[in-house]
């Protein structure tokens, strides 16, 4: 999960794909409905491993031969920089068509680093590696897949929980956990054990997960 995301607004759901796939709009406000519609797609991003949409990010890593990027679908590198001990960028490579760095896997975003001694203007002898590497490249699933039923059937949803929560009612356990045990008048319900996702824990939550299973990659630096 990513600390930072870059949109503060929506970027795929509207009003009316959220009516469109069973949201309902009236008893909340223009202003909830836009904290709801973000909140869902950076719930769904953290879900997913990337961005709903192409976009240019930059990360900062500790120097390894084999990077994995904060966010998978990495559509191209744009550029590497080499910092050194004070953070300072003492030297710039231009995407990976260069014997300095390649994408070994645009899916996972997987970045290897090599040849970085000999003719490398970053190394000396005393330091042959850069202290951290910085990479702009620019990430998130390919145009048009965002708009796939099921990523708006599961941006909808994720965003009519938050709804809920802010509205103070509803179905949805407080803090979207998952409930055990329900019981209401002459009805009572004990469900098995839920597992925790980027969108709580509740059956609900279950449900947006299952929808975007197809897009999840757990992304793992062991596994390359």
């Amino acid at each position: 999960m990513n600390d930072i995301y870059p949109y503060s607004s929506p970027i795929i759901l509207t009003e009316d794909i959220f009516q469109e796939y069973g949201g309902v709009l009236e008893s909340t406000t223009p202003a909830q409905r836009n904290v709801a519609f973000v909140v869902s797609e950076q719930f769904v991003t953290d879900d997913i491993g990337t961005l709903l949409l192409p976009t240019i990010v930059t990360g900062t890593y500790s120097f390894s031969p084999t990077i994995l990027t904060d966010y998978g679908y990495v559509n191209r590198v744009i550029l590497v920089r080499f910092l050194d001990t004070e953070e300072d960028i003492y030297y710039t490579i231009s995407g990976t068509a260069n014997v300095y760095a390649s994408l070994r896997n645009d899916t996972y975003g997987v970045v290897d680093i090599h040849s970085m001694w000999g003719n490398c203007q970053c190394a000396t002898s005393l330091h042959p590696f850069p202290y951290q590497v910085q990479i702009v490249y620019e990430a998130g699933l390919p145009t048009g897949t965002a708009n796939n039923p099921k990523v708006l059937l599961a941006l909808t949803t994720a965003a009519d929980m938050v709804l809920n929560q802010i509205e103070g009612y509803g179905n949805e356990a407080d803090g979207l956990v998952g409930v055990d045990e329900f019981k209401n008048q002459d009805y009572s319900e004990k469900r098995h054990q839920l597992r925790e996702t980027a969108f709580g824990s509740s059956a609900r939550a279950q449900f947006i997960s299952n929808l975007l299973v197809g897009l999840r990659k757990h992304r793992y630096v062991r596994l390359f």
